[in-house]
């Protein structure tokens, strides 16, 4: 009996380390199954990363130029703008200029219209002292012709 039970024993033995070896390459081979999809899942990571590294690098590259191109067209648009405000006031002197010779022509010729006019005031002024003049004679005629008429009727 001692062989049955120990060949039992051994039977079950080895079923029992059969079944935890079973278990045991069971759990190695799901642990080595995670590790092959979390390389995988790495892997991915890791040509996201590059991916977006290079997407990043495309992206800074092009922020270079587009501030490059503002600062060109930056100064370009100072430059366009300064010499239009150098024209602007080239036209503004200019225009003052005109005005101002224009004033002085208006100014002239006011003086001539005040002049002109002093001197219309004194032809009137000499016509009314004339005027004057002839009705004083005319009246003084008069009275020479009466002083005549009489003189004669006596």
């Amino acid at each position: 009996m001692n062989k049955k039970l120990t060949l039992t024993a051994t039977v079950l033995a080895g079923l029992m380390f059969g079944a935890g070896a079973t278990a045991v390459a069971d759990n190695v081979w799901q642990g080595h199954q995670n590790i092959v999809e979390t390389k995988k899942n790495i892997d991915k990571l890791a040509a996201k990363i590059n991916s977006s590294q290079s997407s990043l690098a495309d992206l800074k590259h092009q922020l270079s130029d587009a501030q490059a191109q503002y600062t060109a067209l930056k100064k370009q648009y100072d430059g366009d703008m300064a010499s239009k405000d150098a024209q602007i006031q080239q036209k503004i002197a200019e225009g003052q200029q005109a005005v101002a010779q224009k004033q002085a022509e208006v100014n002239a010729k006011q003086q001539t219209i005040n002049n002109l006019n002093a001197q219309l005031e004194a032809a009137k002024q000499d016509n009314n002292n004339l005027s004057q003049a002839i009705l004083d004679v005319q009246s003084v005629r008069e009275y020479s012709d009466q002083a005549v008429k009489s003189v004669g009727a006596q």
